[in-house]
């Protein structure tokens, strides 16, 4: 009992020290580049001896690719269902609903990685993940037609108007915006990747 006891107030100021150190690391963030940003001045911002953040992480990089793991985590348990495959617009609709409000939940993540890195891990994940529960149109046709490309630029299309949309300050209610985007996907270039239309 005691045993637990302890684990669990340990648990908690780890949670704590992690906590302050990316509330910091963000905060220094809005001043200069990431790679600008040294362990010192982190650690001195937010009141945590050196050792205890390298601990934690290698170095400021290593702690910033846990930061994307750890909201990836959060990102596959409150988007994605286990059983999503994304064939009906009611489906994709659900999905892009959830999808905005975690961007609405982890703002200052989500921008700061979609901001400076494209290519991230985080953006590389979740796009691998969507991939997995949507048709993917290179399977469907063969690479010199140019209709296997029509998941690209779908898939395209939601990711840069969702970054559009943060950045425009998340003014259009995720509902709307999720319709929107649903219709768009299936009565667009859906139609043509699963043969309705030539």
């Amino acid at each position: 009992m005691a045993e637990e006891k302890k684990r669990r107030t340990e648990d908690r100021r780890v949670k704590r020290t992690k906590r302050i150190l990316r509330e910091c690391l963000f905060r220094l963030l809005e001043q200069k580049p990431l790679k600008e940003i040294t362990v010192k001045e982190l650690t001195e911002a937010a009141d945590v001896n050196r050792s205890t953040f390298y601990f934690y992480y290698k170095d400021i990089n290593d702690m910033m690719m846990q930061i994307q793991q750890e909201i990836y985590t959060v990102f596959e348990a409150e988007v994605i269902a286990s059983d999503s495959d994304f064939n009906t617009v009611e489906d994709f609709t659900g999905y892009i609903v959830r999808f905005l409000l975690f961007c609405k939940e982890n703002e200052t993540i989500c921008k700061f990685v979609v901001g400076n890195d494209p290519d991230n891990h985080l953006t590389s994940l979740i796009r691998a993940s969507l991939l997995e529960h949507i048709p993917d149109s290179k399977t469907v046709f063969p690479p010199d037609d140019p209709k296997c490309y029509l998941t690209c630029i779908a898939m395209t299309g939601v990711w840069e108007t969702i970054i559009q949309w943060m950045y425009d300050g998340m003014q259009v209610p995720p509902d709307e915006l999720a319709a929107f985007l649903s219709n768009v996907y299936f009565y667009g270039g859906r139609t043509v990747l699963l043969g309705d239309v030539e």
